[in-house]
């Protein structure tokens, strides 16, 4: 008994200096927990580093800006390679952009929404990068803005992505023309445009002659080489104001906007003379015909599909009639 109350007095006066030292500890940060700190703050940096993104704090009425070392290189320039302030920010902007972002920081300080926005930076090299930002702001016990704070993520790869998904949606892989969906939107705009501007459109539907017989006798490849220099050479002579579009395997469409039917008829046998010149792949030439089929917005129709209807027609008259002929469609009275 006597040995047992002795080891239990011994445990206590232990377990009471071991207490006495935790205390001790936490009253006085440890160089441990002085080296965790620091190693949280570089587990922090090295994250927003591979993730792309930075920190940054706008003290509003010192007008102080600080940024993160993240933001430095966001913006073309080496880390304290200078010392960051709001018109230095918005003198790095894309012109086109300036507006929006202070628009969207003015309706945040405010208090109507929260901040976030994609804009584009120029490089003091000149090359172009896209950021995403999000932020809020700070209030003063006056309820006006004290601090904007927020976060940056560089997003140029993902915006070029997203653009390369669009253009395989909406242009023909083979010519890097606009294909059917985007000549379906254009036409519509463009209908929308004649009505509003009292101007006439003209829709152009063609018909490639003798492309089948490429592909019989030299092979899809050789083939399809021959629509690739013809499309180059559409996309080459054409308005910026028209769109000239490959709807099928062999057919074409084009948007002519802002011209009278003799205008329309002049920029048609133009795009027929393309079509006529000998296509050269290696040693090789090689000769196509079209047949064209001409519909007028409003004078033969005001309606999408009464135009591709009519023009589409025009053209069958126009293969019927023999080679690389022009015909106007009917009108709708």
């Amino acid at each position: 008994m006597a040995t047992t109350s002795f080891a239990l007095g011994i445990a206590a006066t232990v377990l009471i200096s071991q207490r006495k030292t935790q205390r001790q500890r936490a009253s006085q940060p440890s160089t441990t927990d002085s080296q965790l700190k620091k190693e949280e703050l570089e587990r922090n940096r090295r994250a927003h580093y591979f993730a792309q993104v930075g920190t940054w704090d706008w003290e509003i009425h010192a007008d102080r800006l600080h940024w993160s070392d993240e933001i430095y290189a966001m913006f073309g320039y080496k880390v304290g390679e200078f010392t960051p302030s709001y018109q230095k920010f918005i003198d790095a902007l894309h012109p086109d952009d300036v507006s929006s972002v202070q628009s969207a920081e003015q309706a945040c300080m405010k208090g109507d929404k929260h901040y976030e926005i994609e804009y584009r930076v120029v490089h003091p090299d000149g090359s172009i990068r896209w950021l995403y930002e999000s932020g809020d702001v700070l209030f003063d016990d006056n309820g006006k803005p004290e601090r904007f704070t927020g976060i940056v993520r560089d997003i140029t790869r993902s915006k070029k992505a997203n653009d390369r998904f669009r253009e395989m949606a909406h242009y023909d892989s083979l010519t890097s023309l606009p294909n059917r969906e985007l000549f379906n939107q254009r036409i519509n705009d463009a209908i929308a445009r004649s009505k509003q501007q009292s101007k006439t459109l003209a829709l152009v539907f063609m018909d490639l002659n003798q492309f089948k017989p490429i592909n019989d006798q030299h092979g899809h490849s050789t083939g399809d080489k021959v629509l690739q220099a013809l499309g180059q050479r559409l996309k080459c002579s054409t308005r910026s104001i028209d769109t000239v579009a490959r709807v099928g395997g062999d057919e074409f469409v084009a948007i002519l906007e802002n011209v009278n039917k003799e205008e329309a008829l002049k920029i048609v046998e133009n795009l027929r003379a393309l079509f006529l010149q000998p296509i050269a792949i290696g040693p090789q030439l090689f000769t196509l015909g079209v047949s064209i089929g001409i519909s007028l917005c409003p004078d033969d129709a005001s309606d999408a599909d009464s135009l591709i209807h009519i023009a589409d027609m025009a053209m069958y008259q126009a293969k019927k009639s023999g080679s690389n002929q022009i015909r106007f469609g009917q009108t709708k009275n």
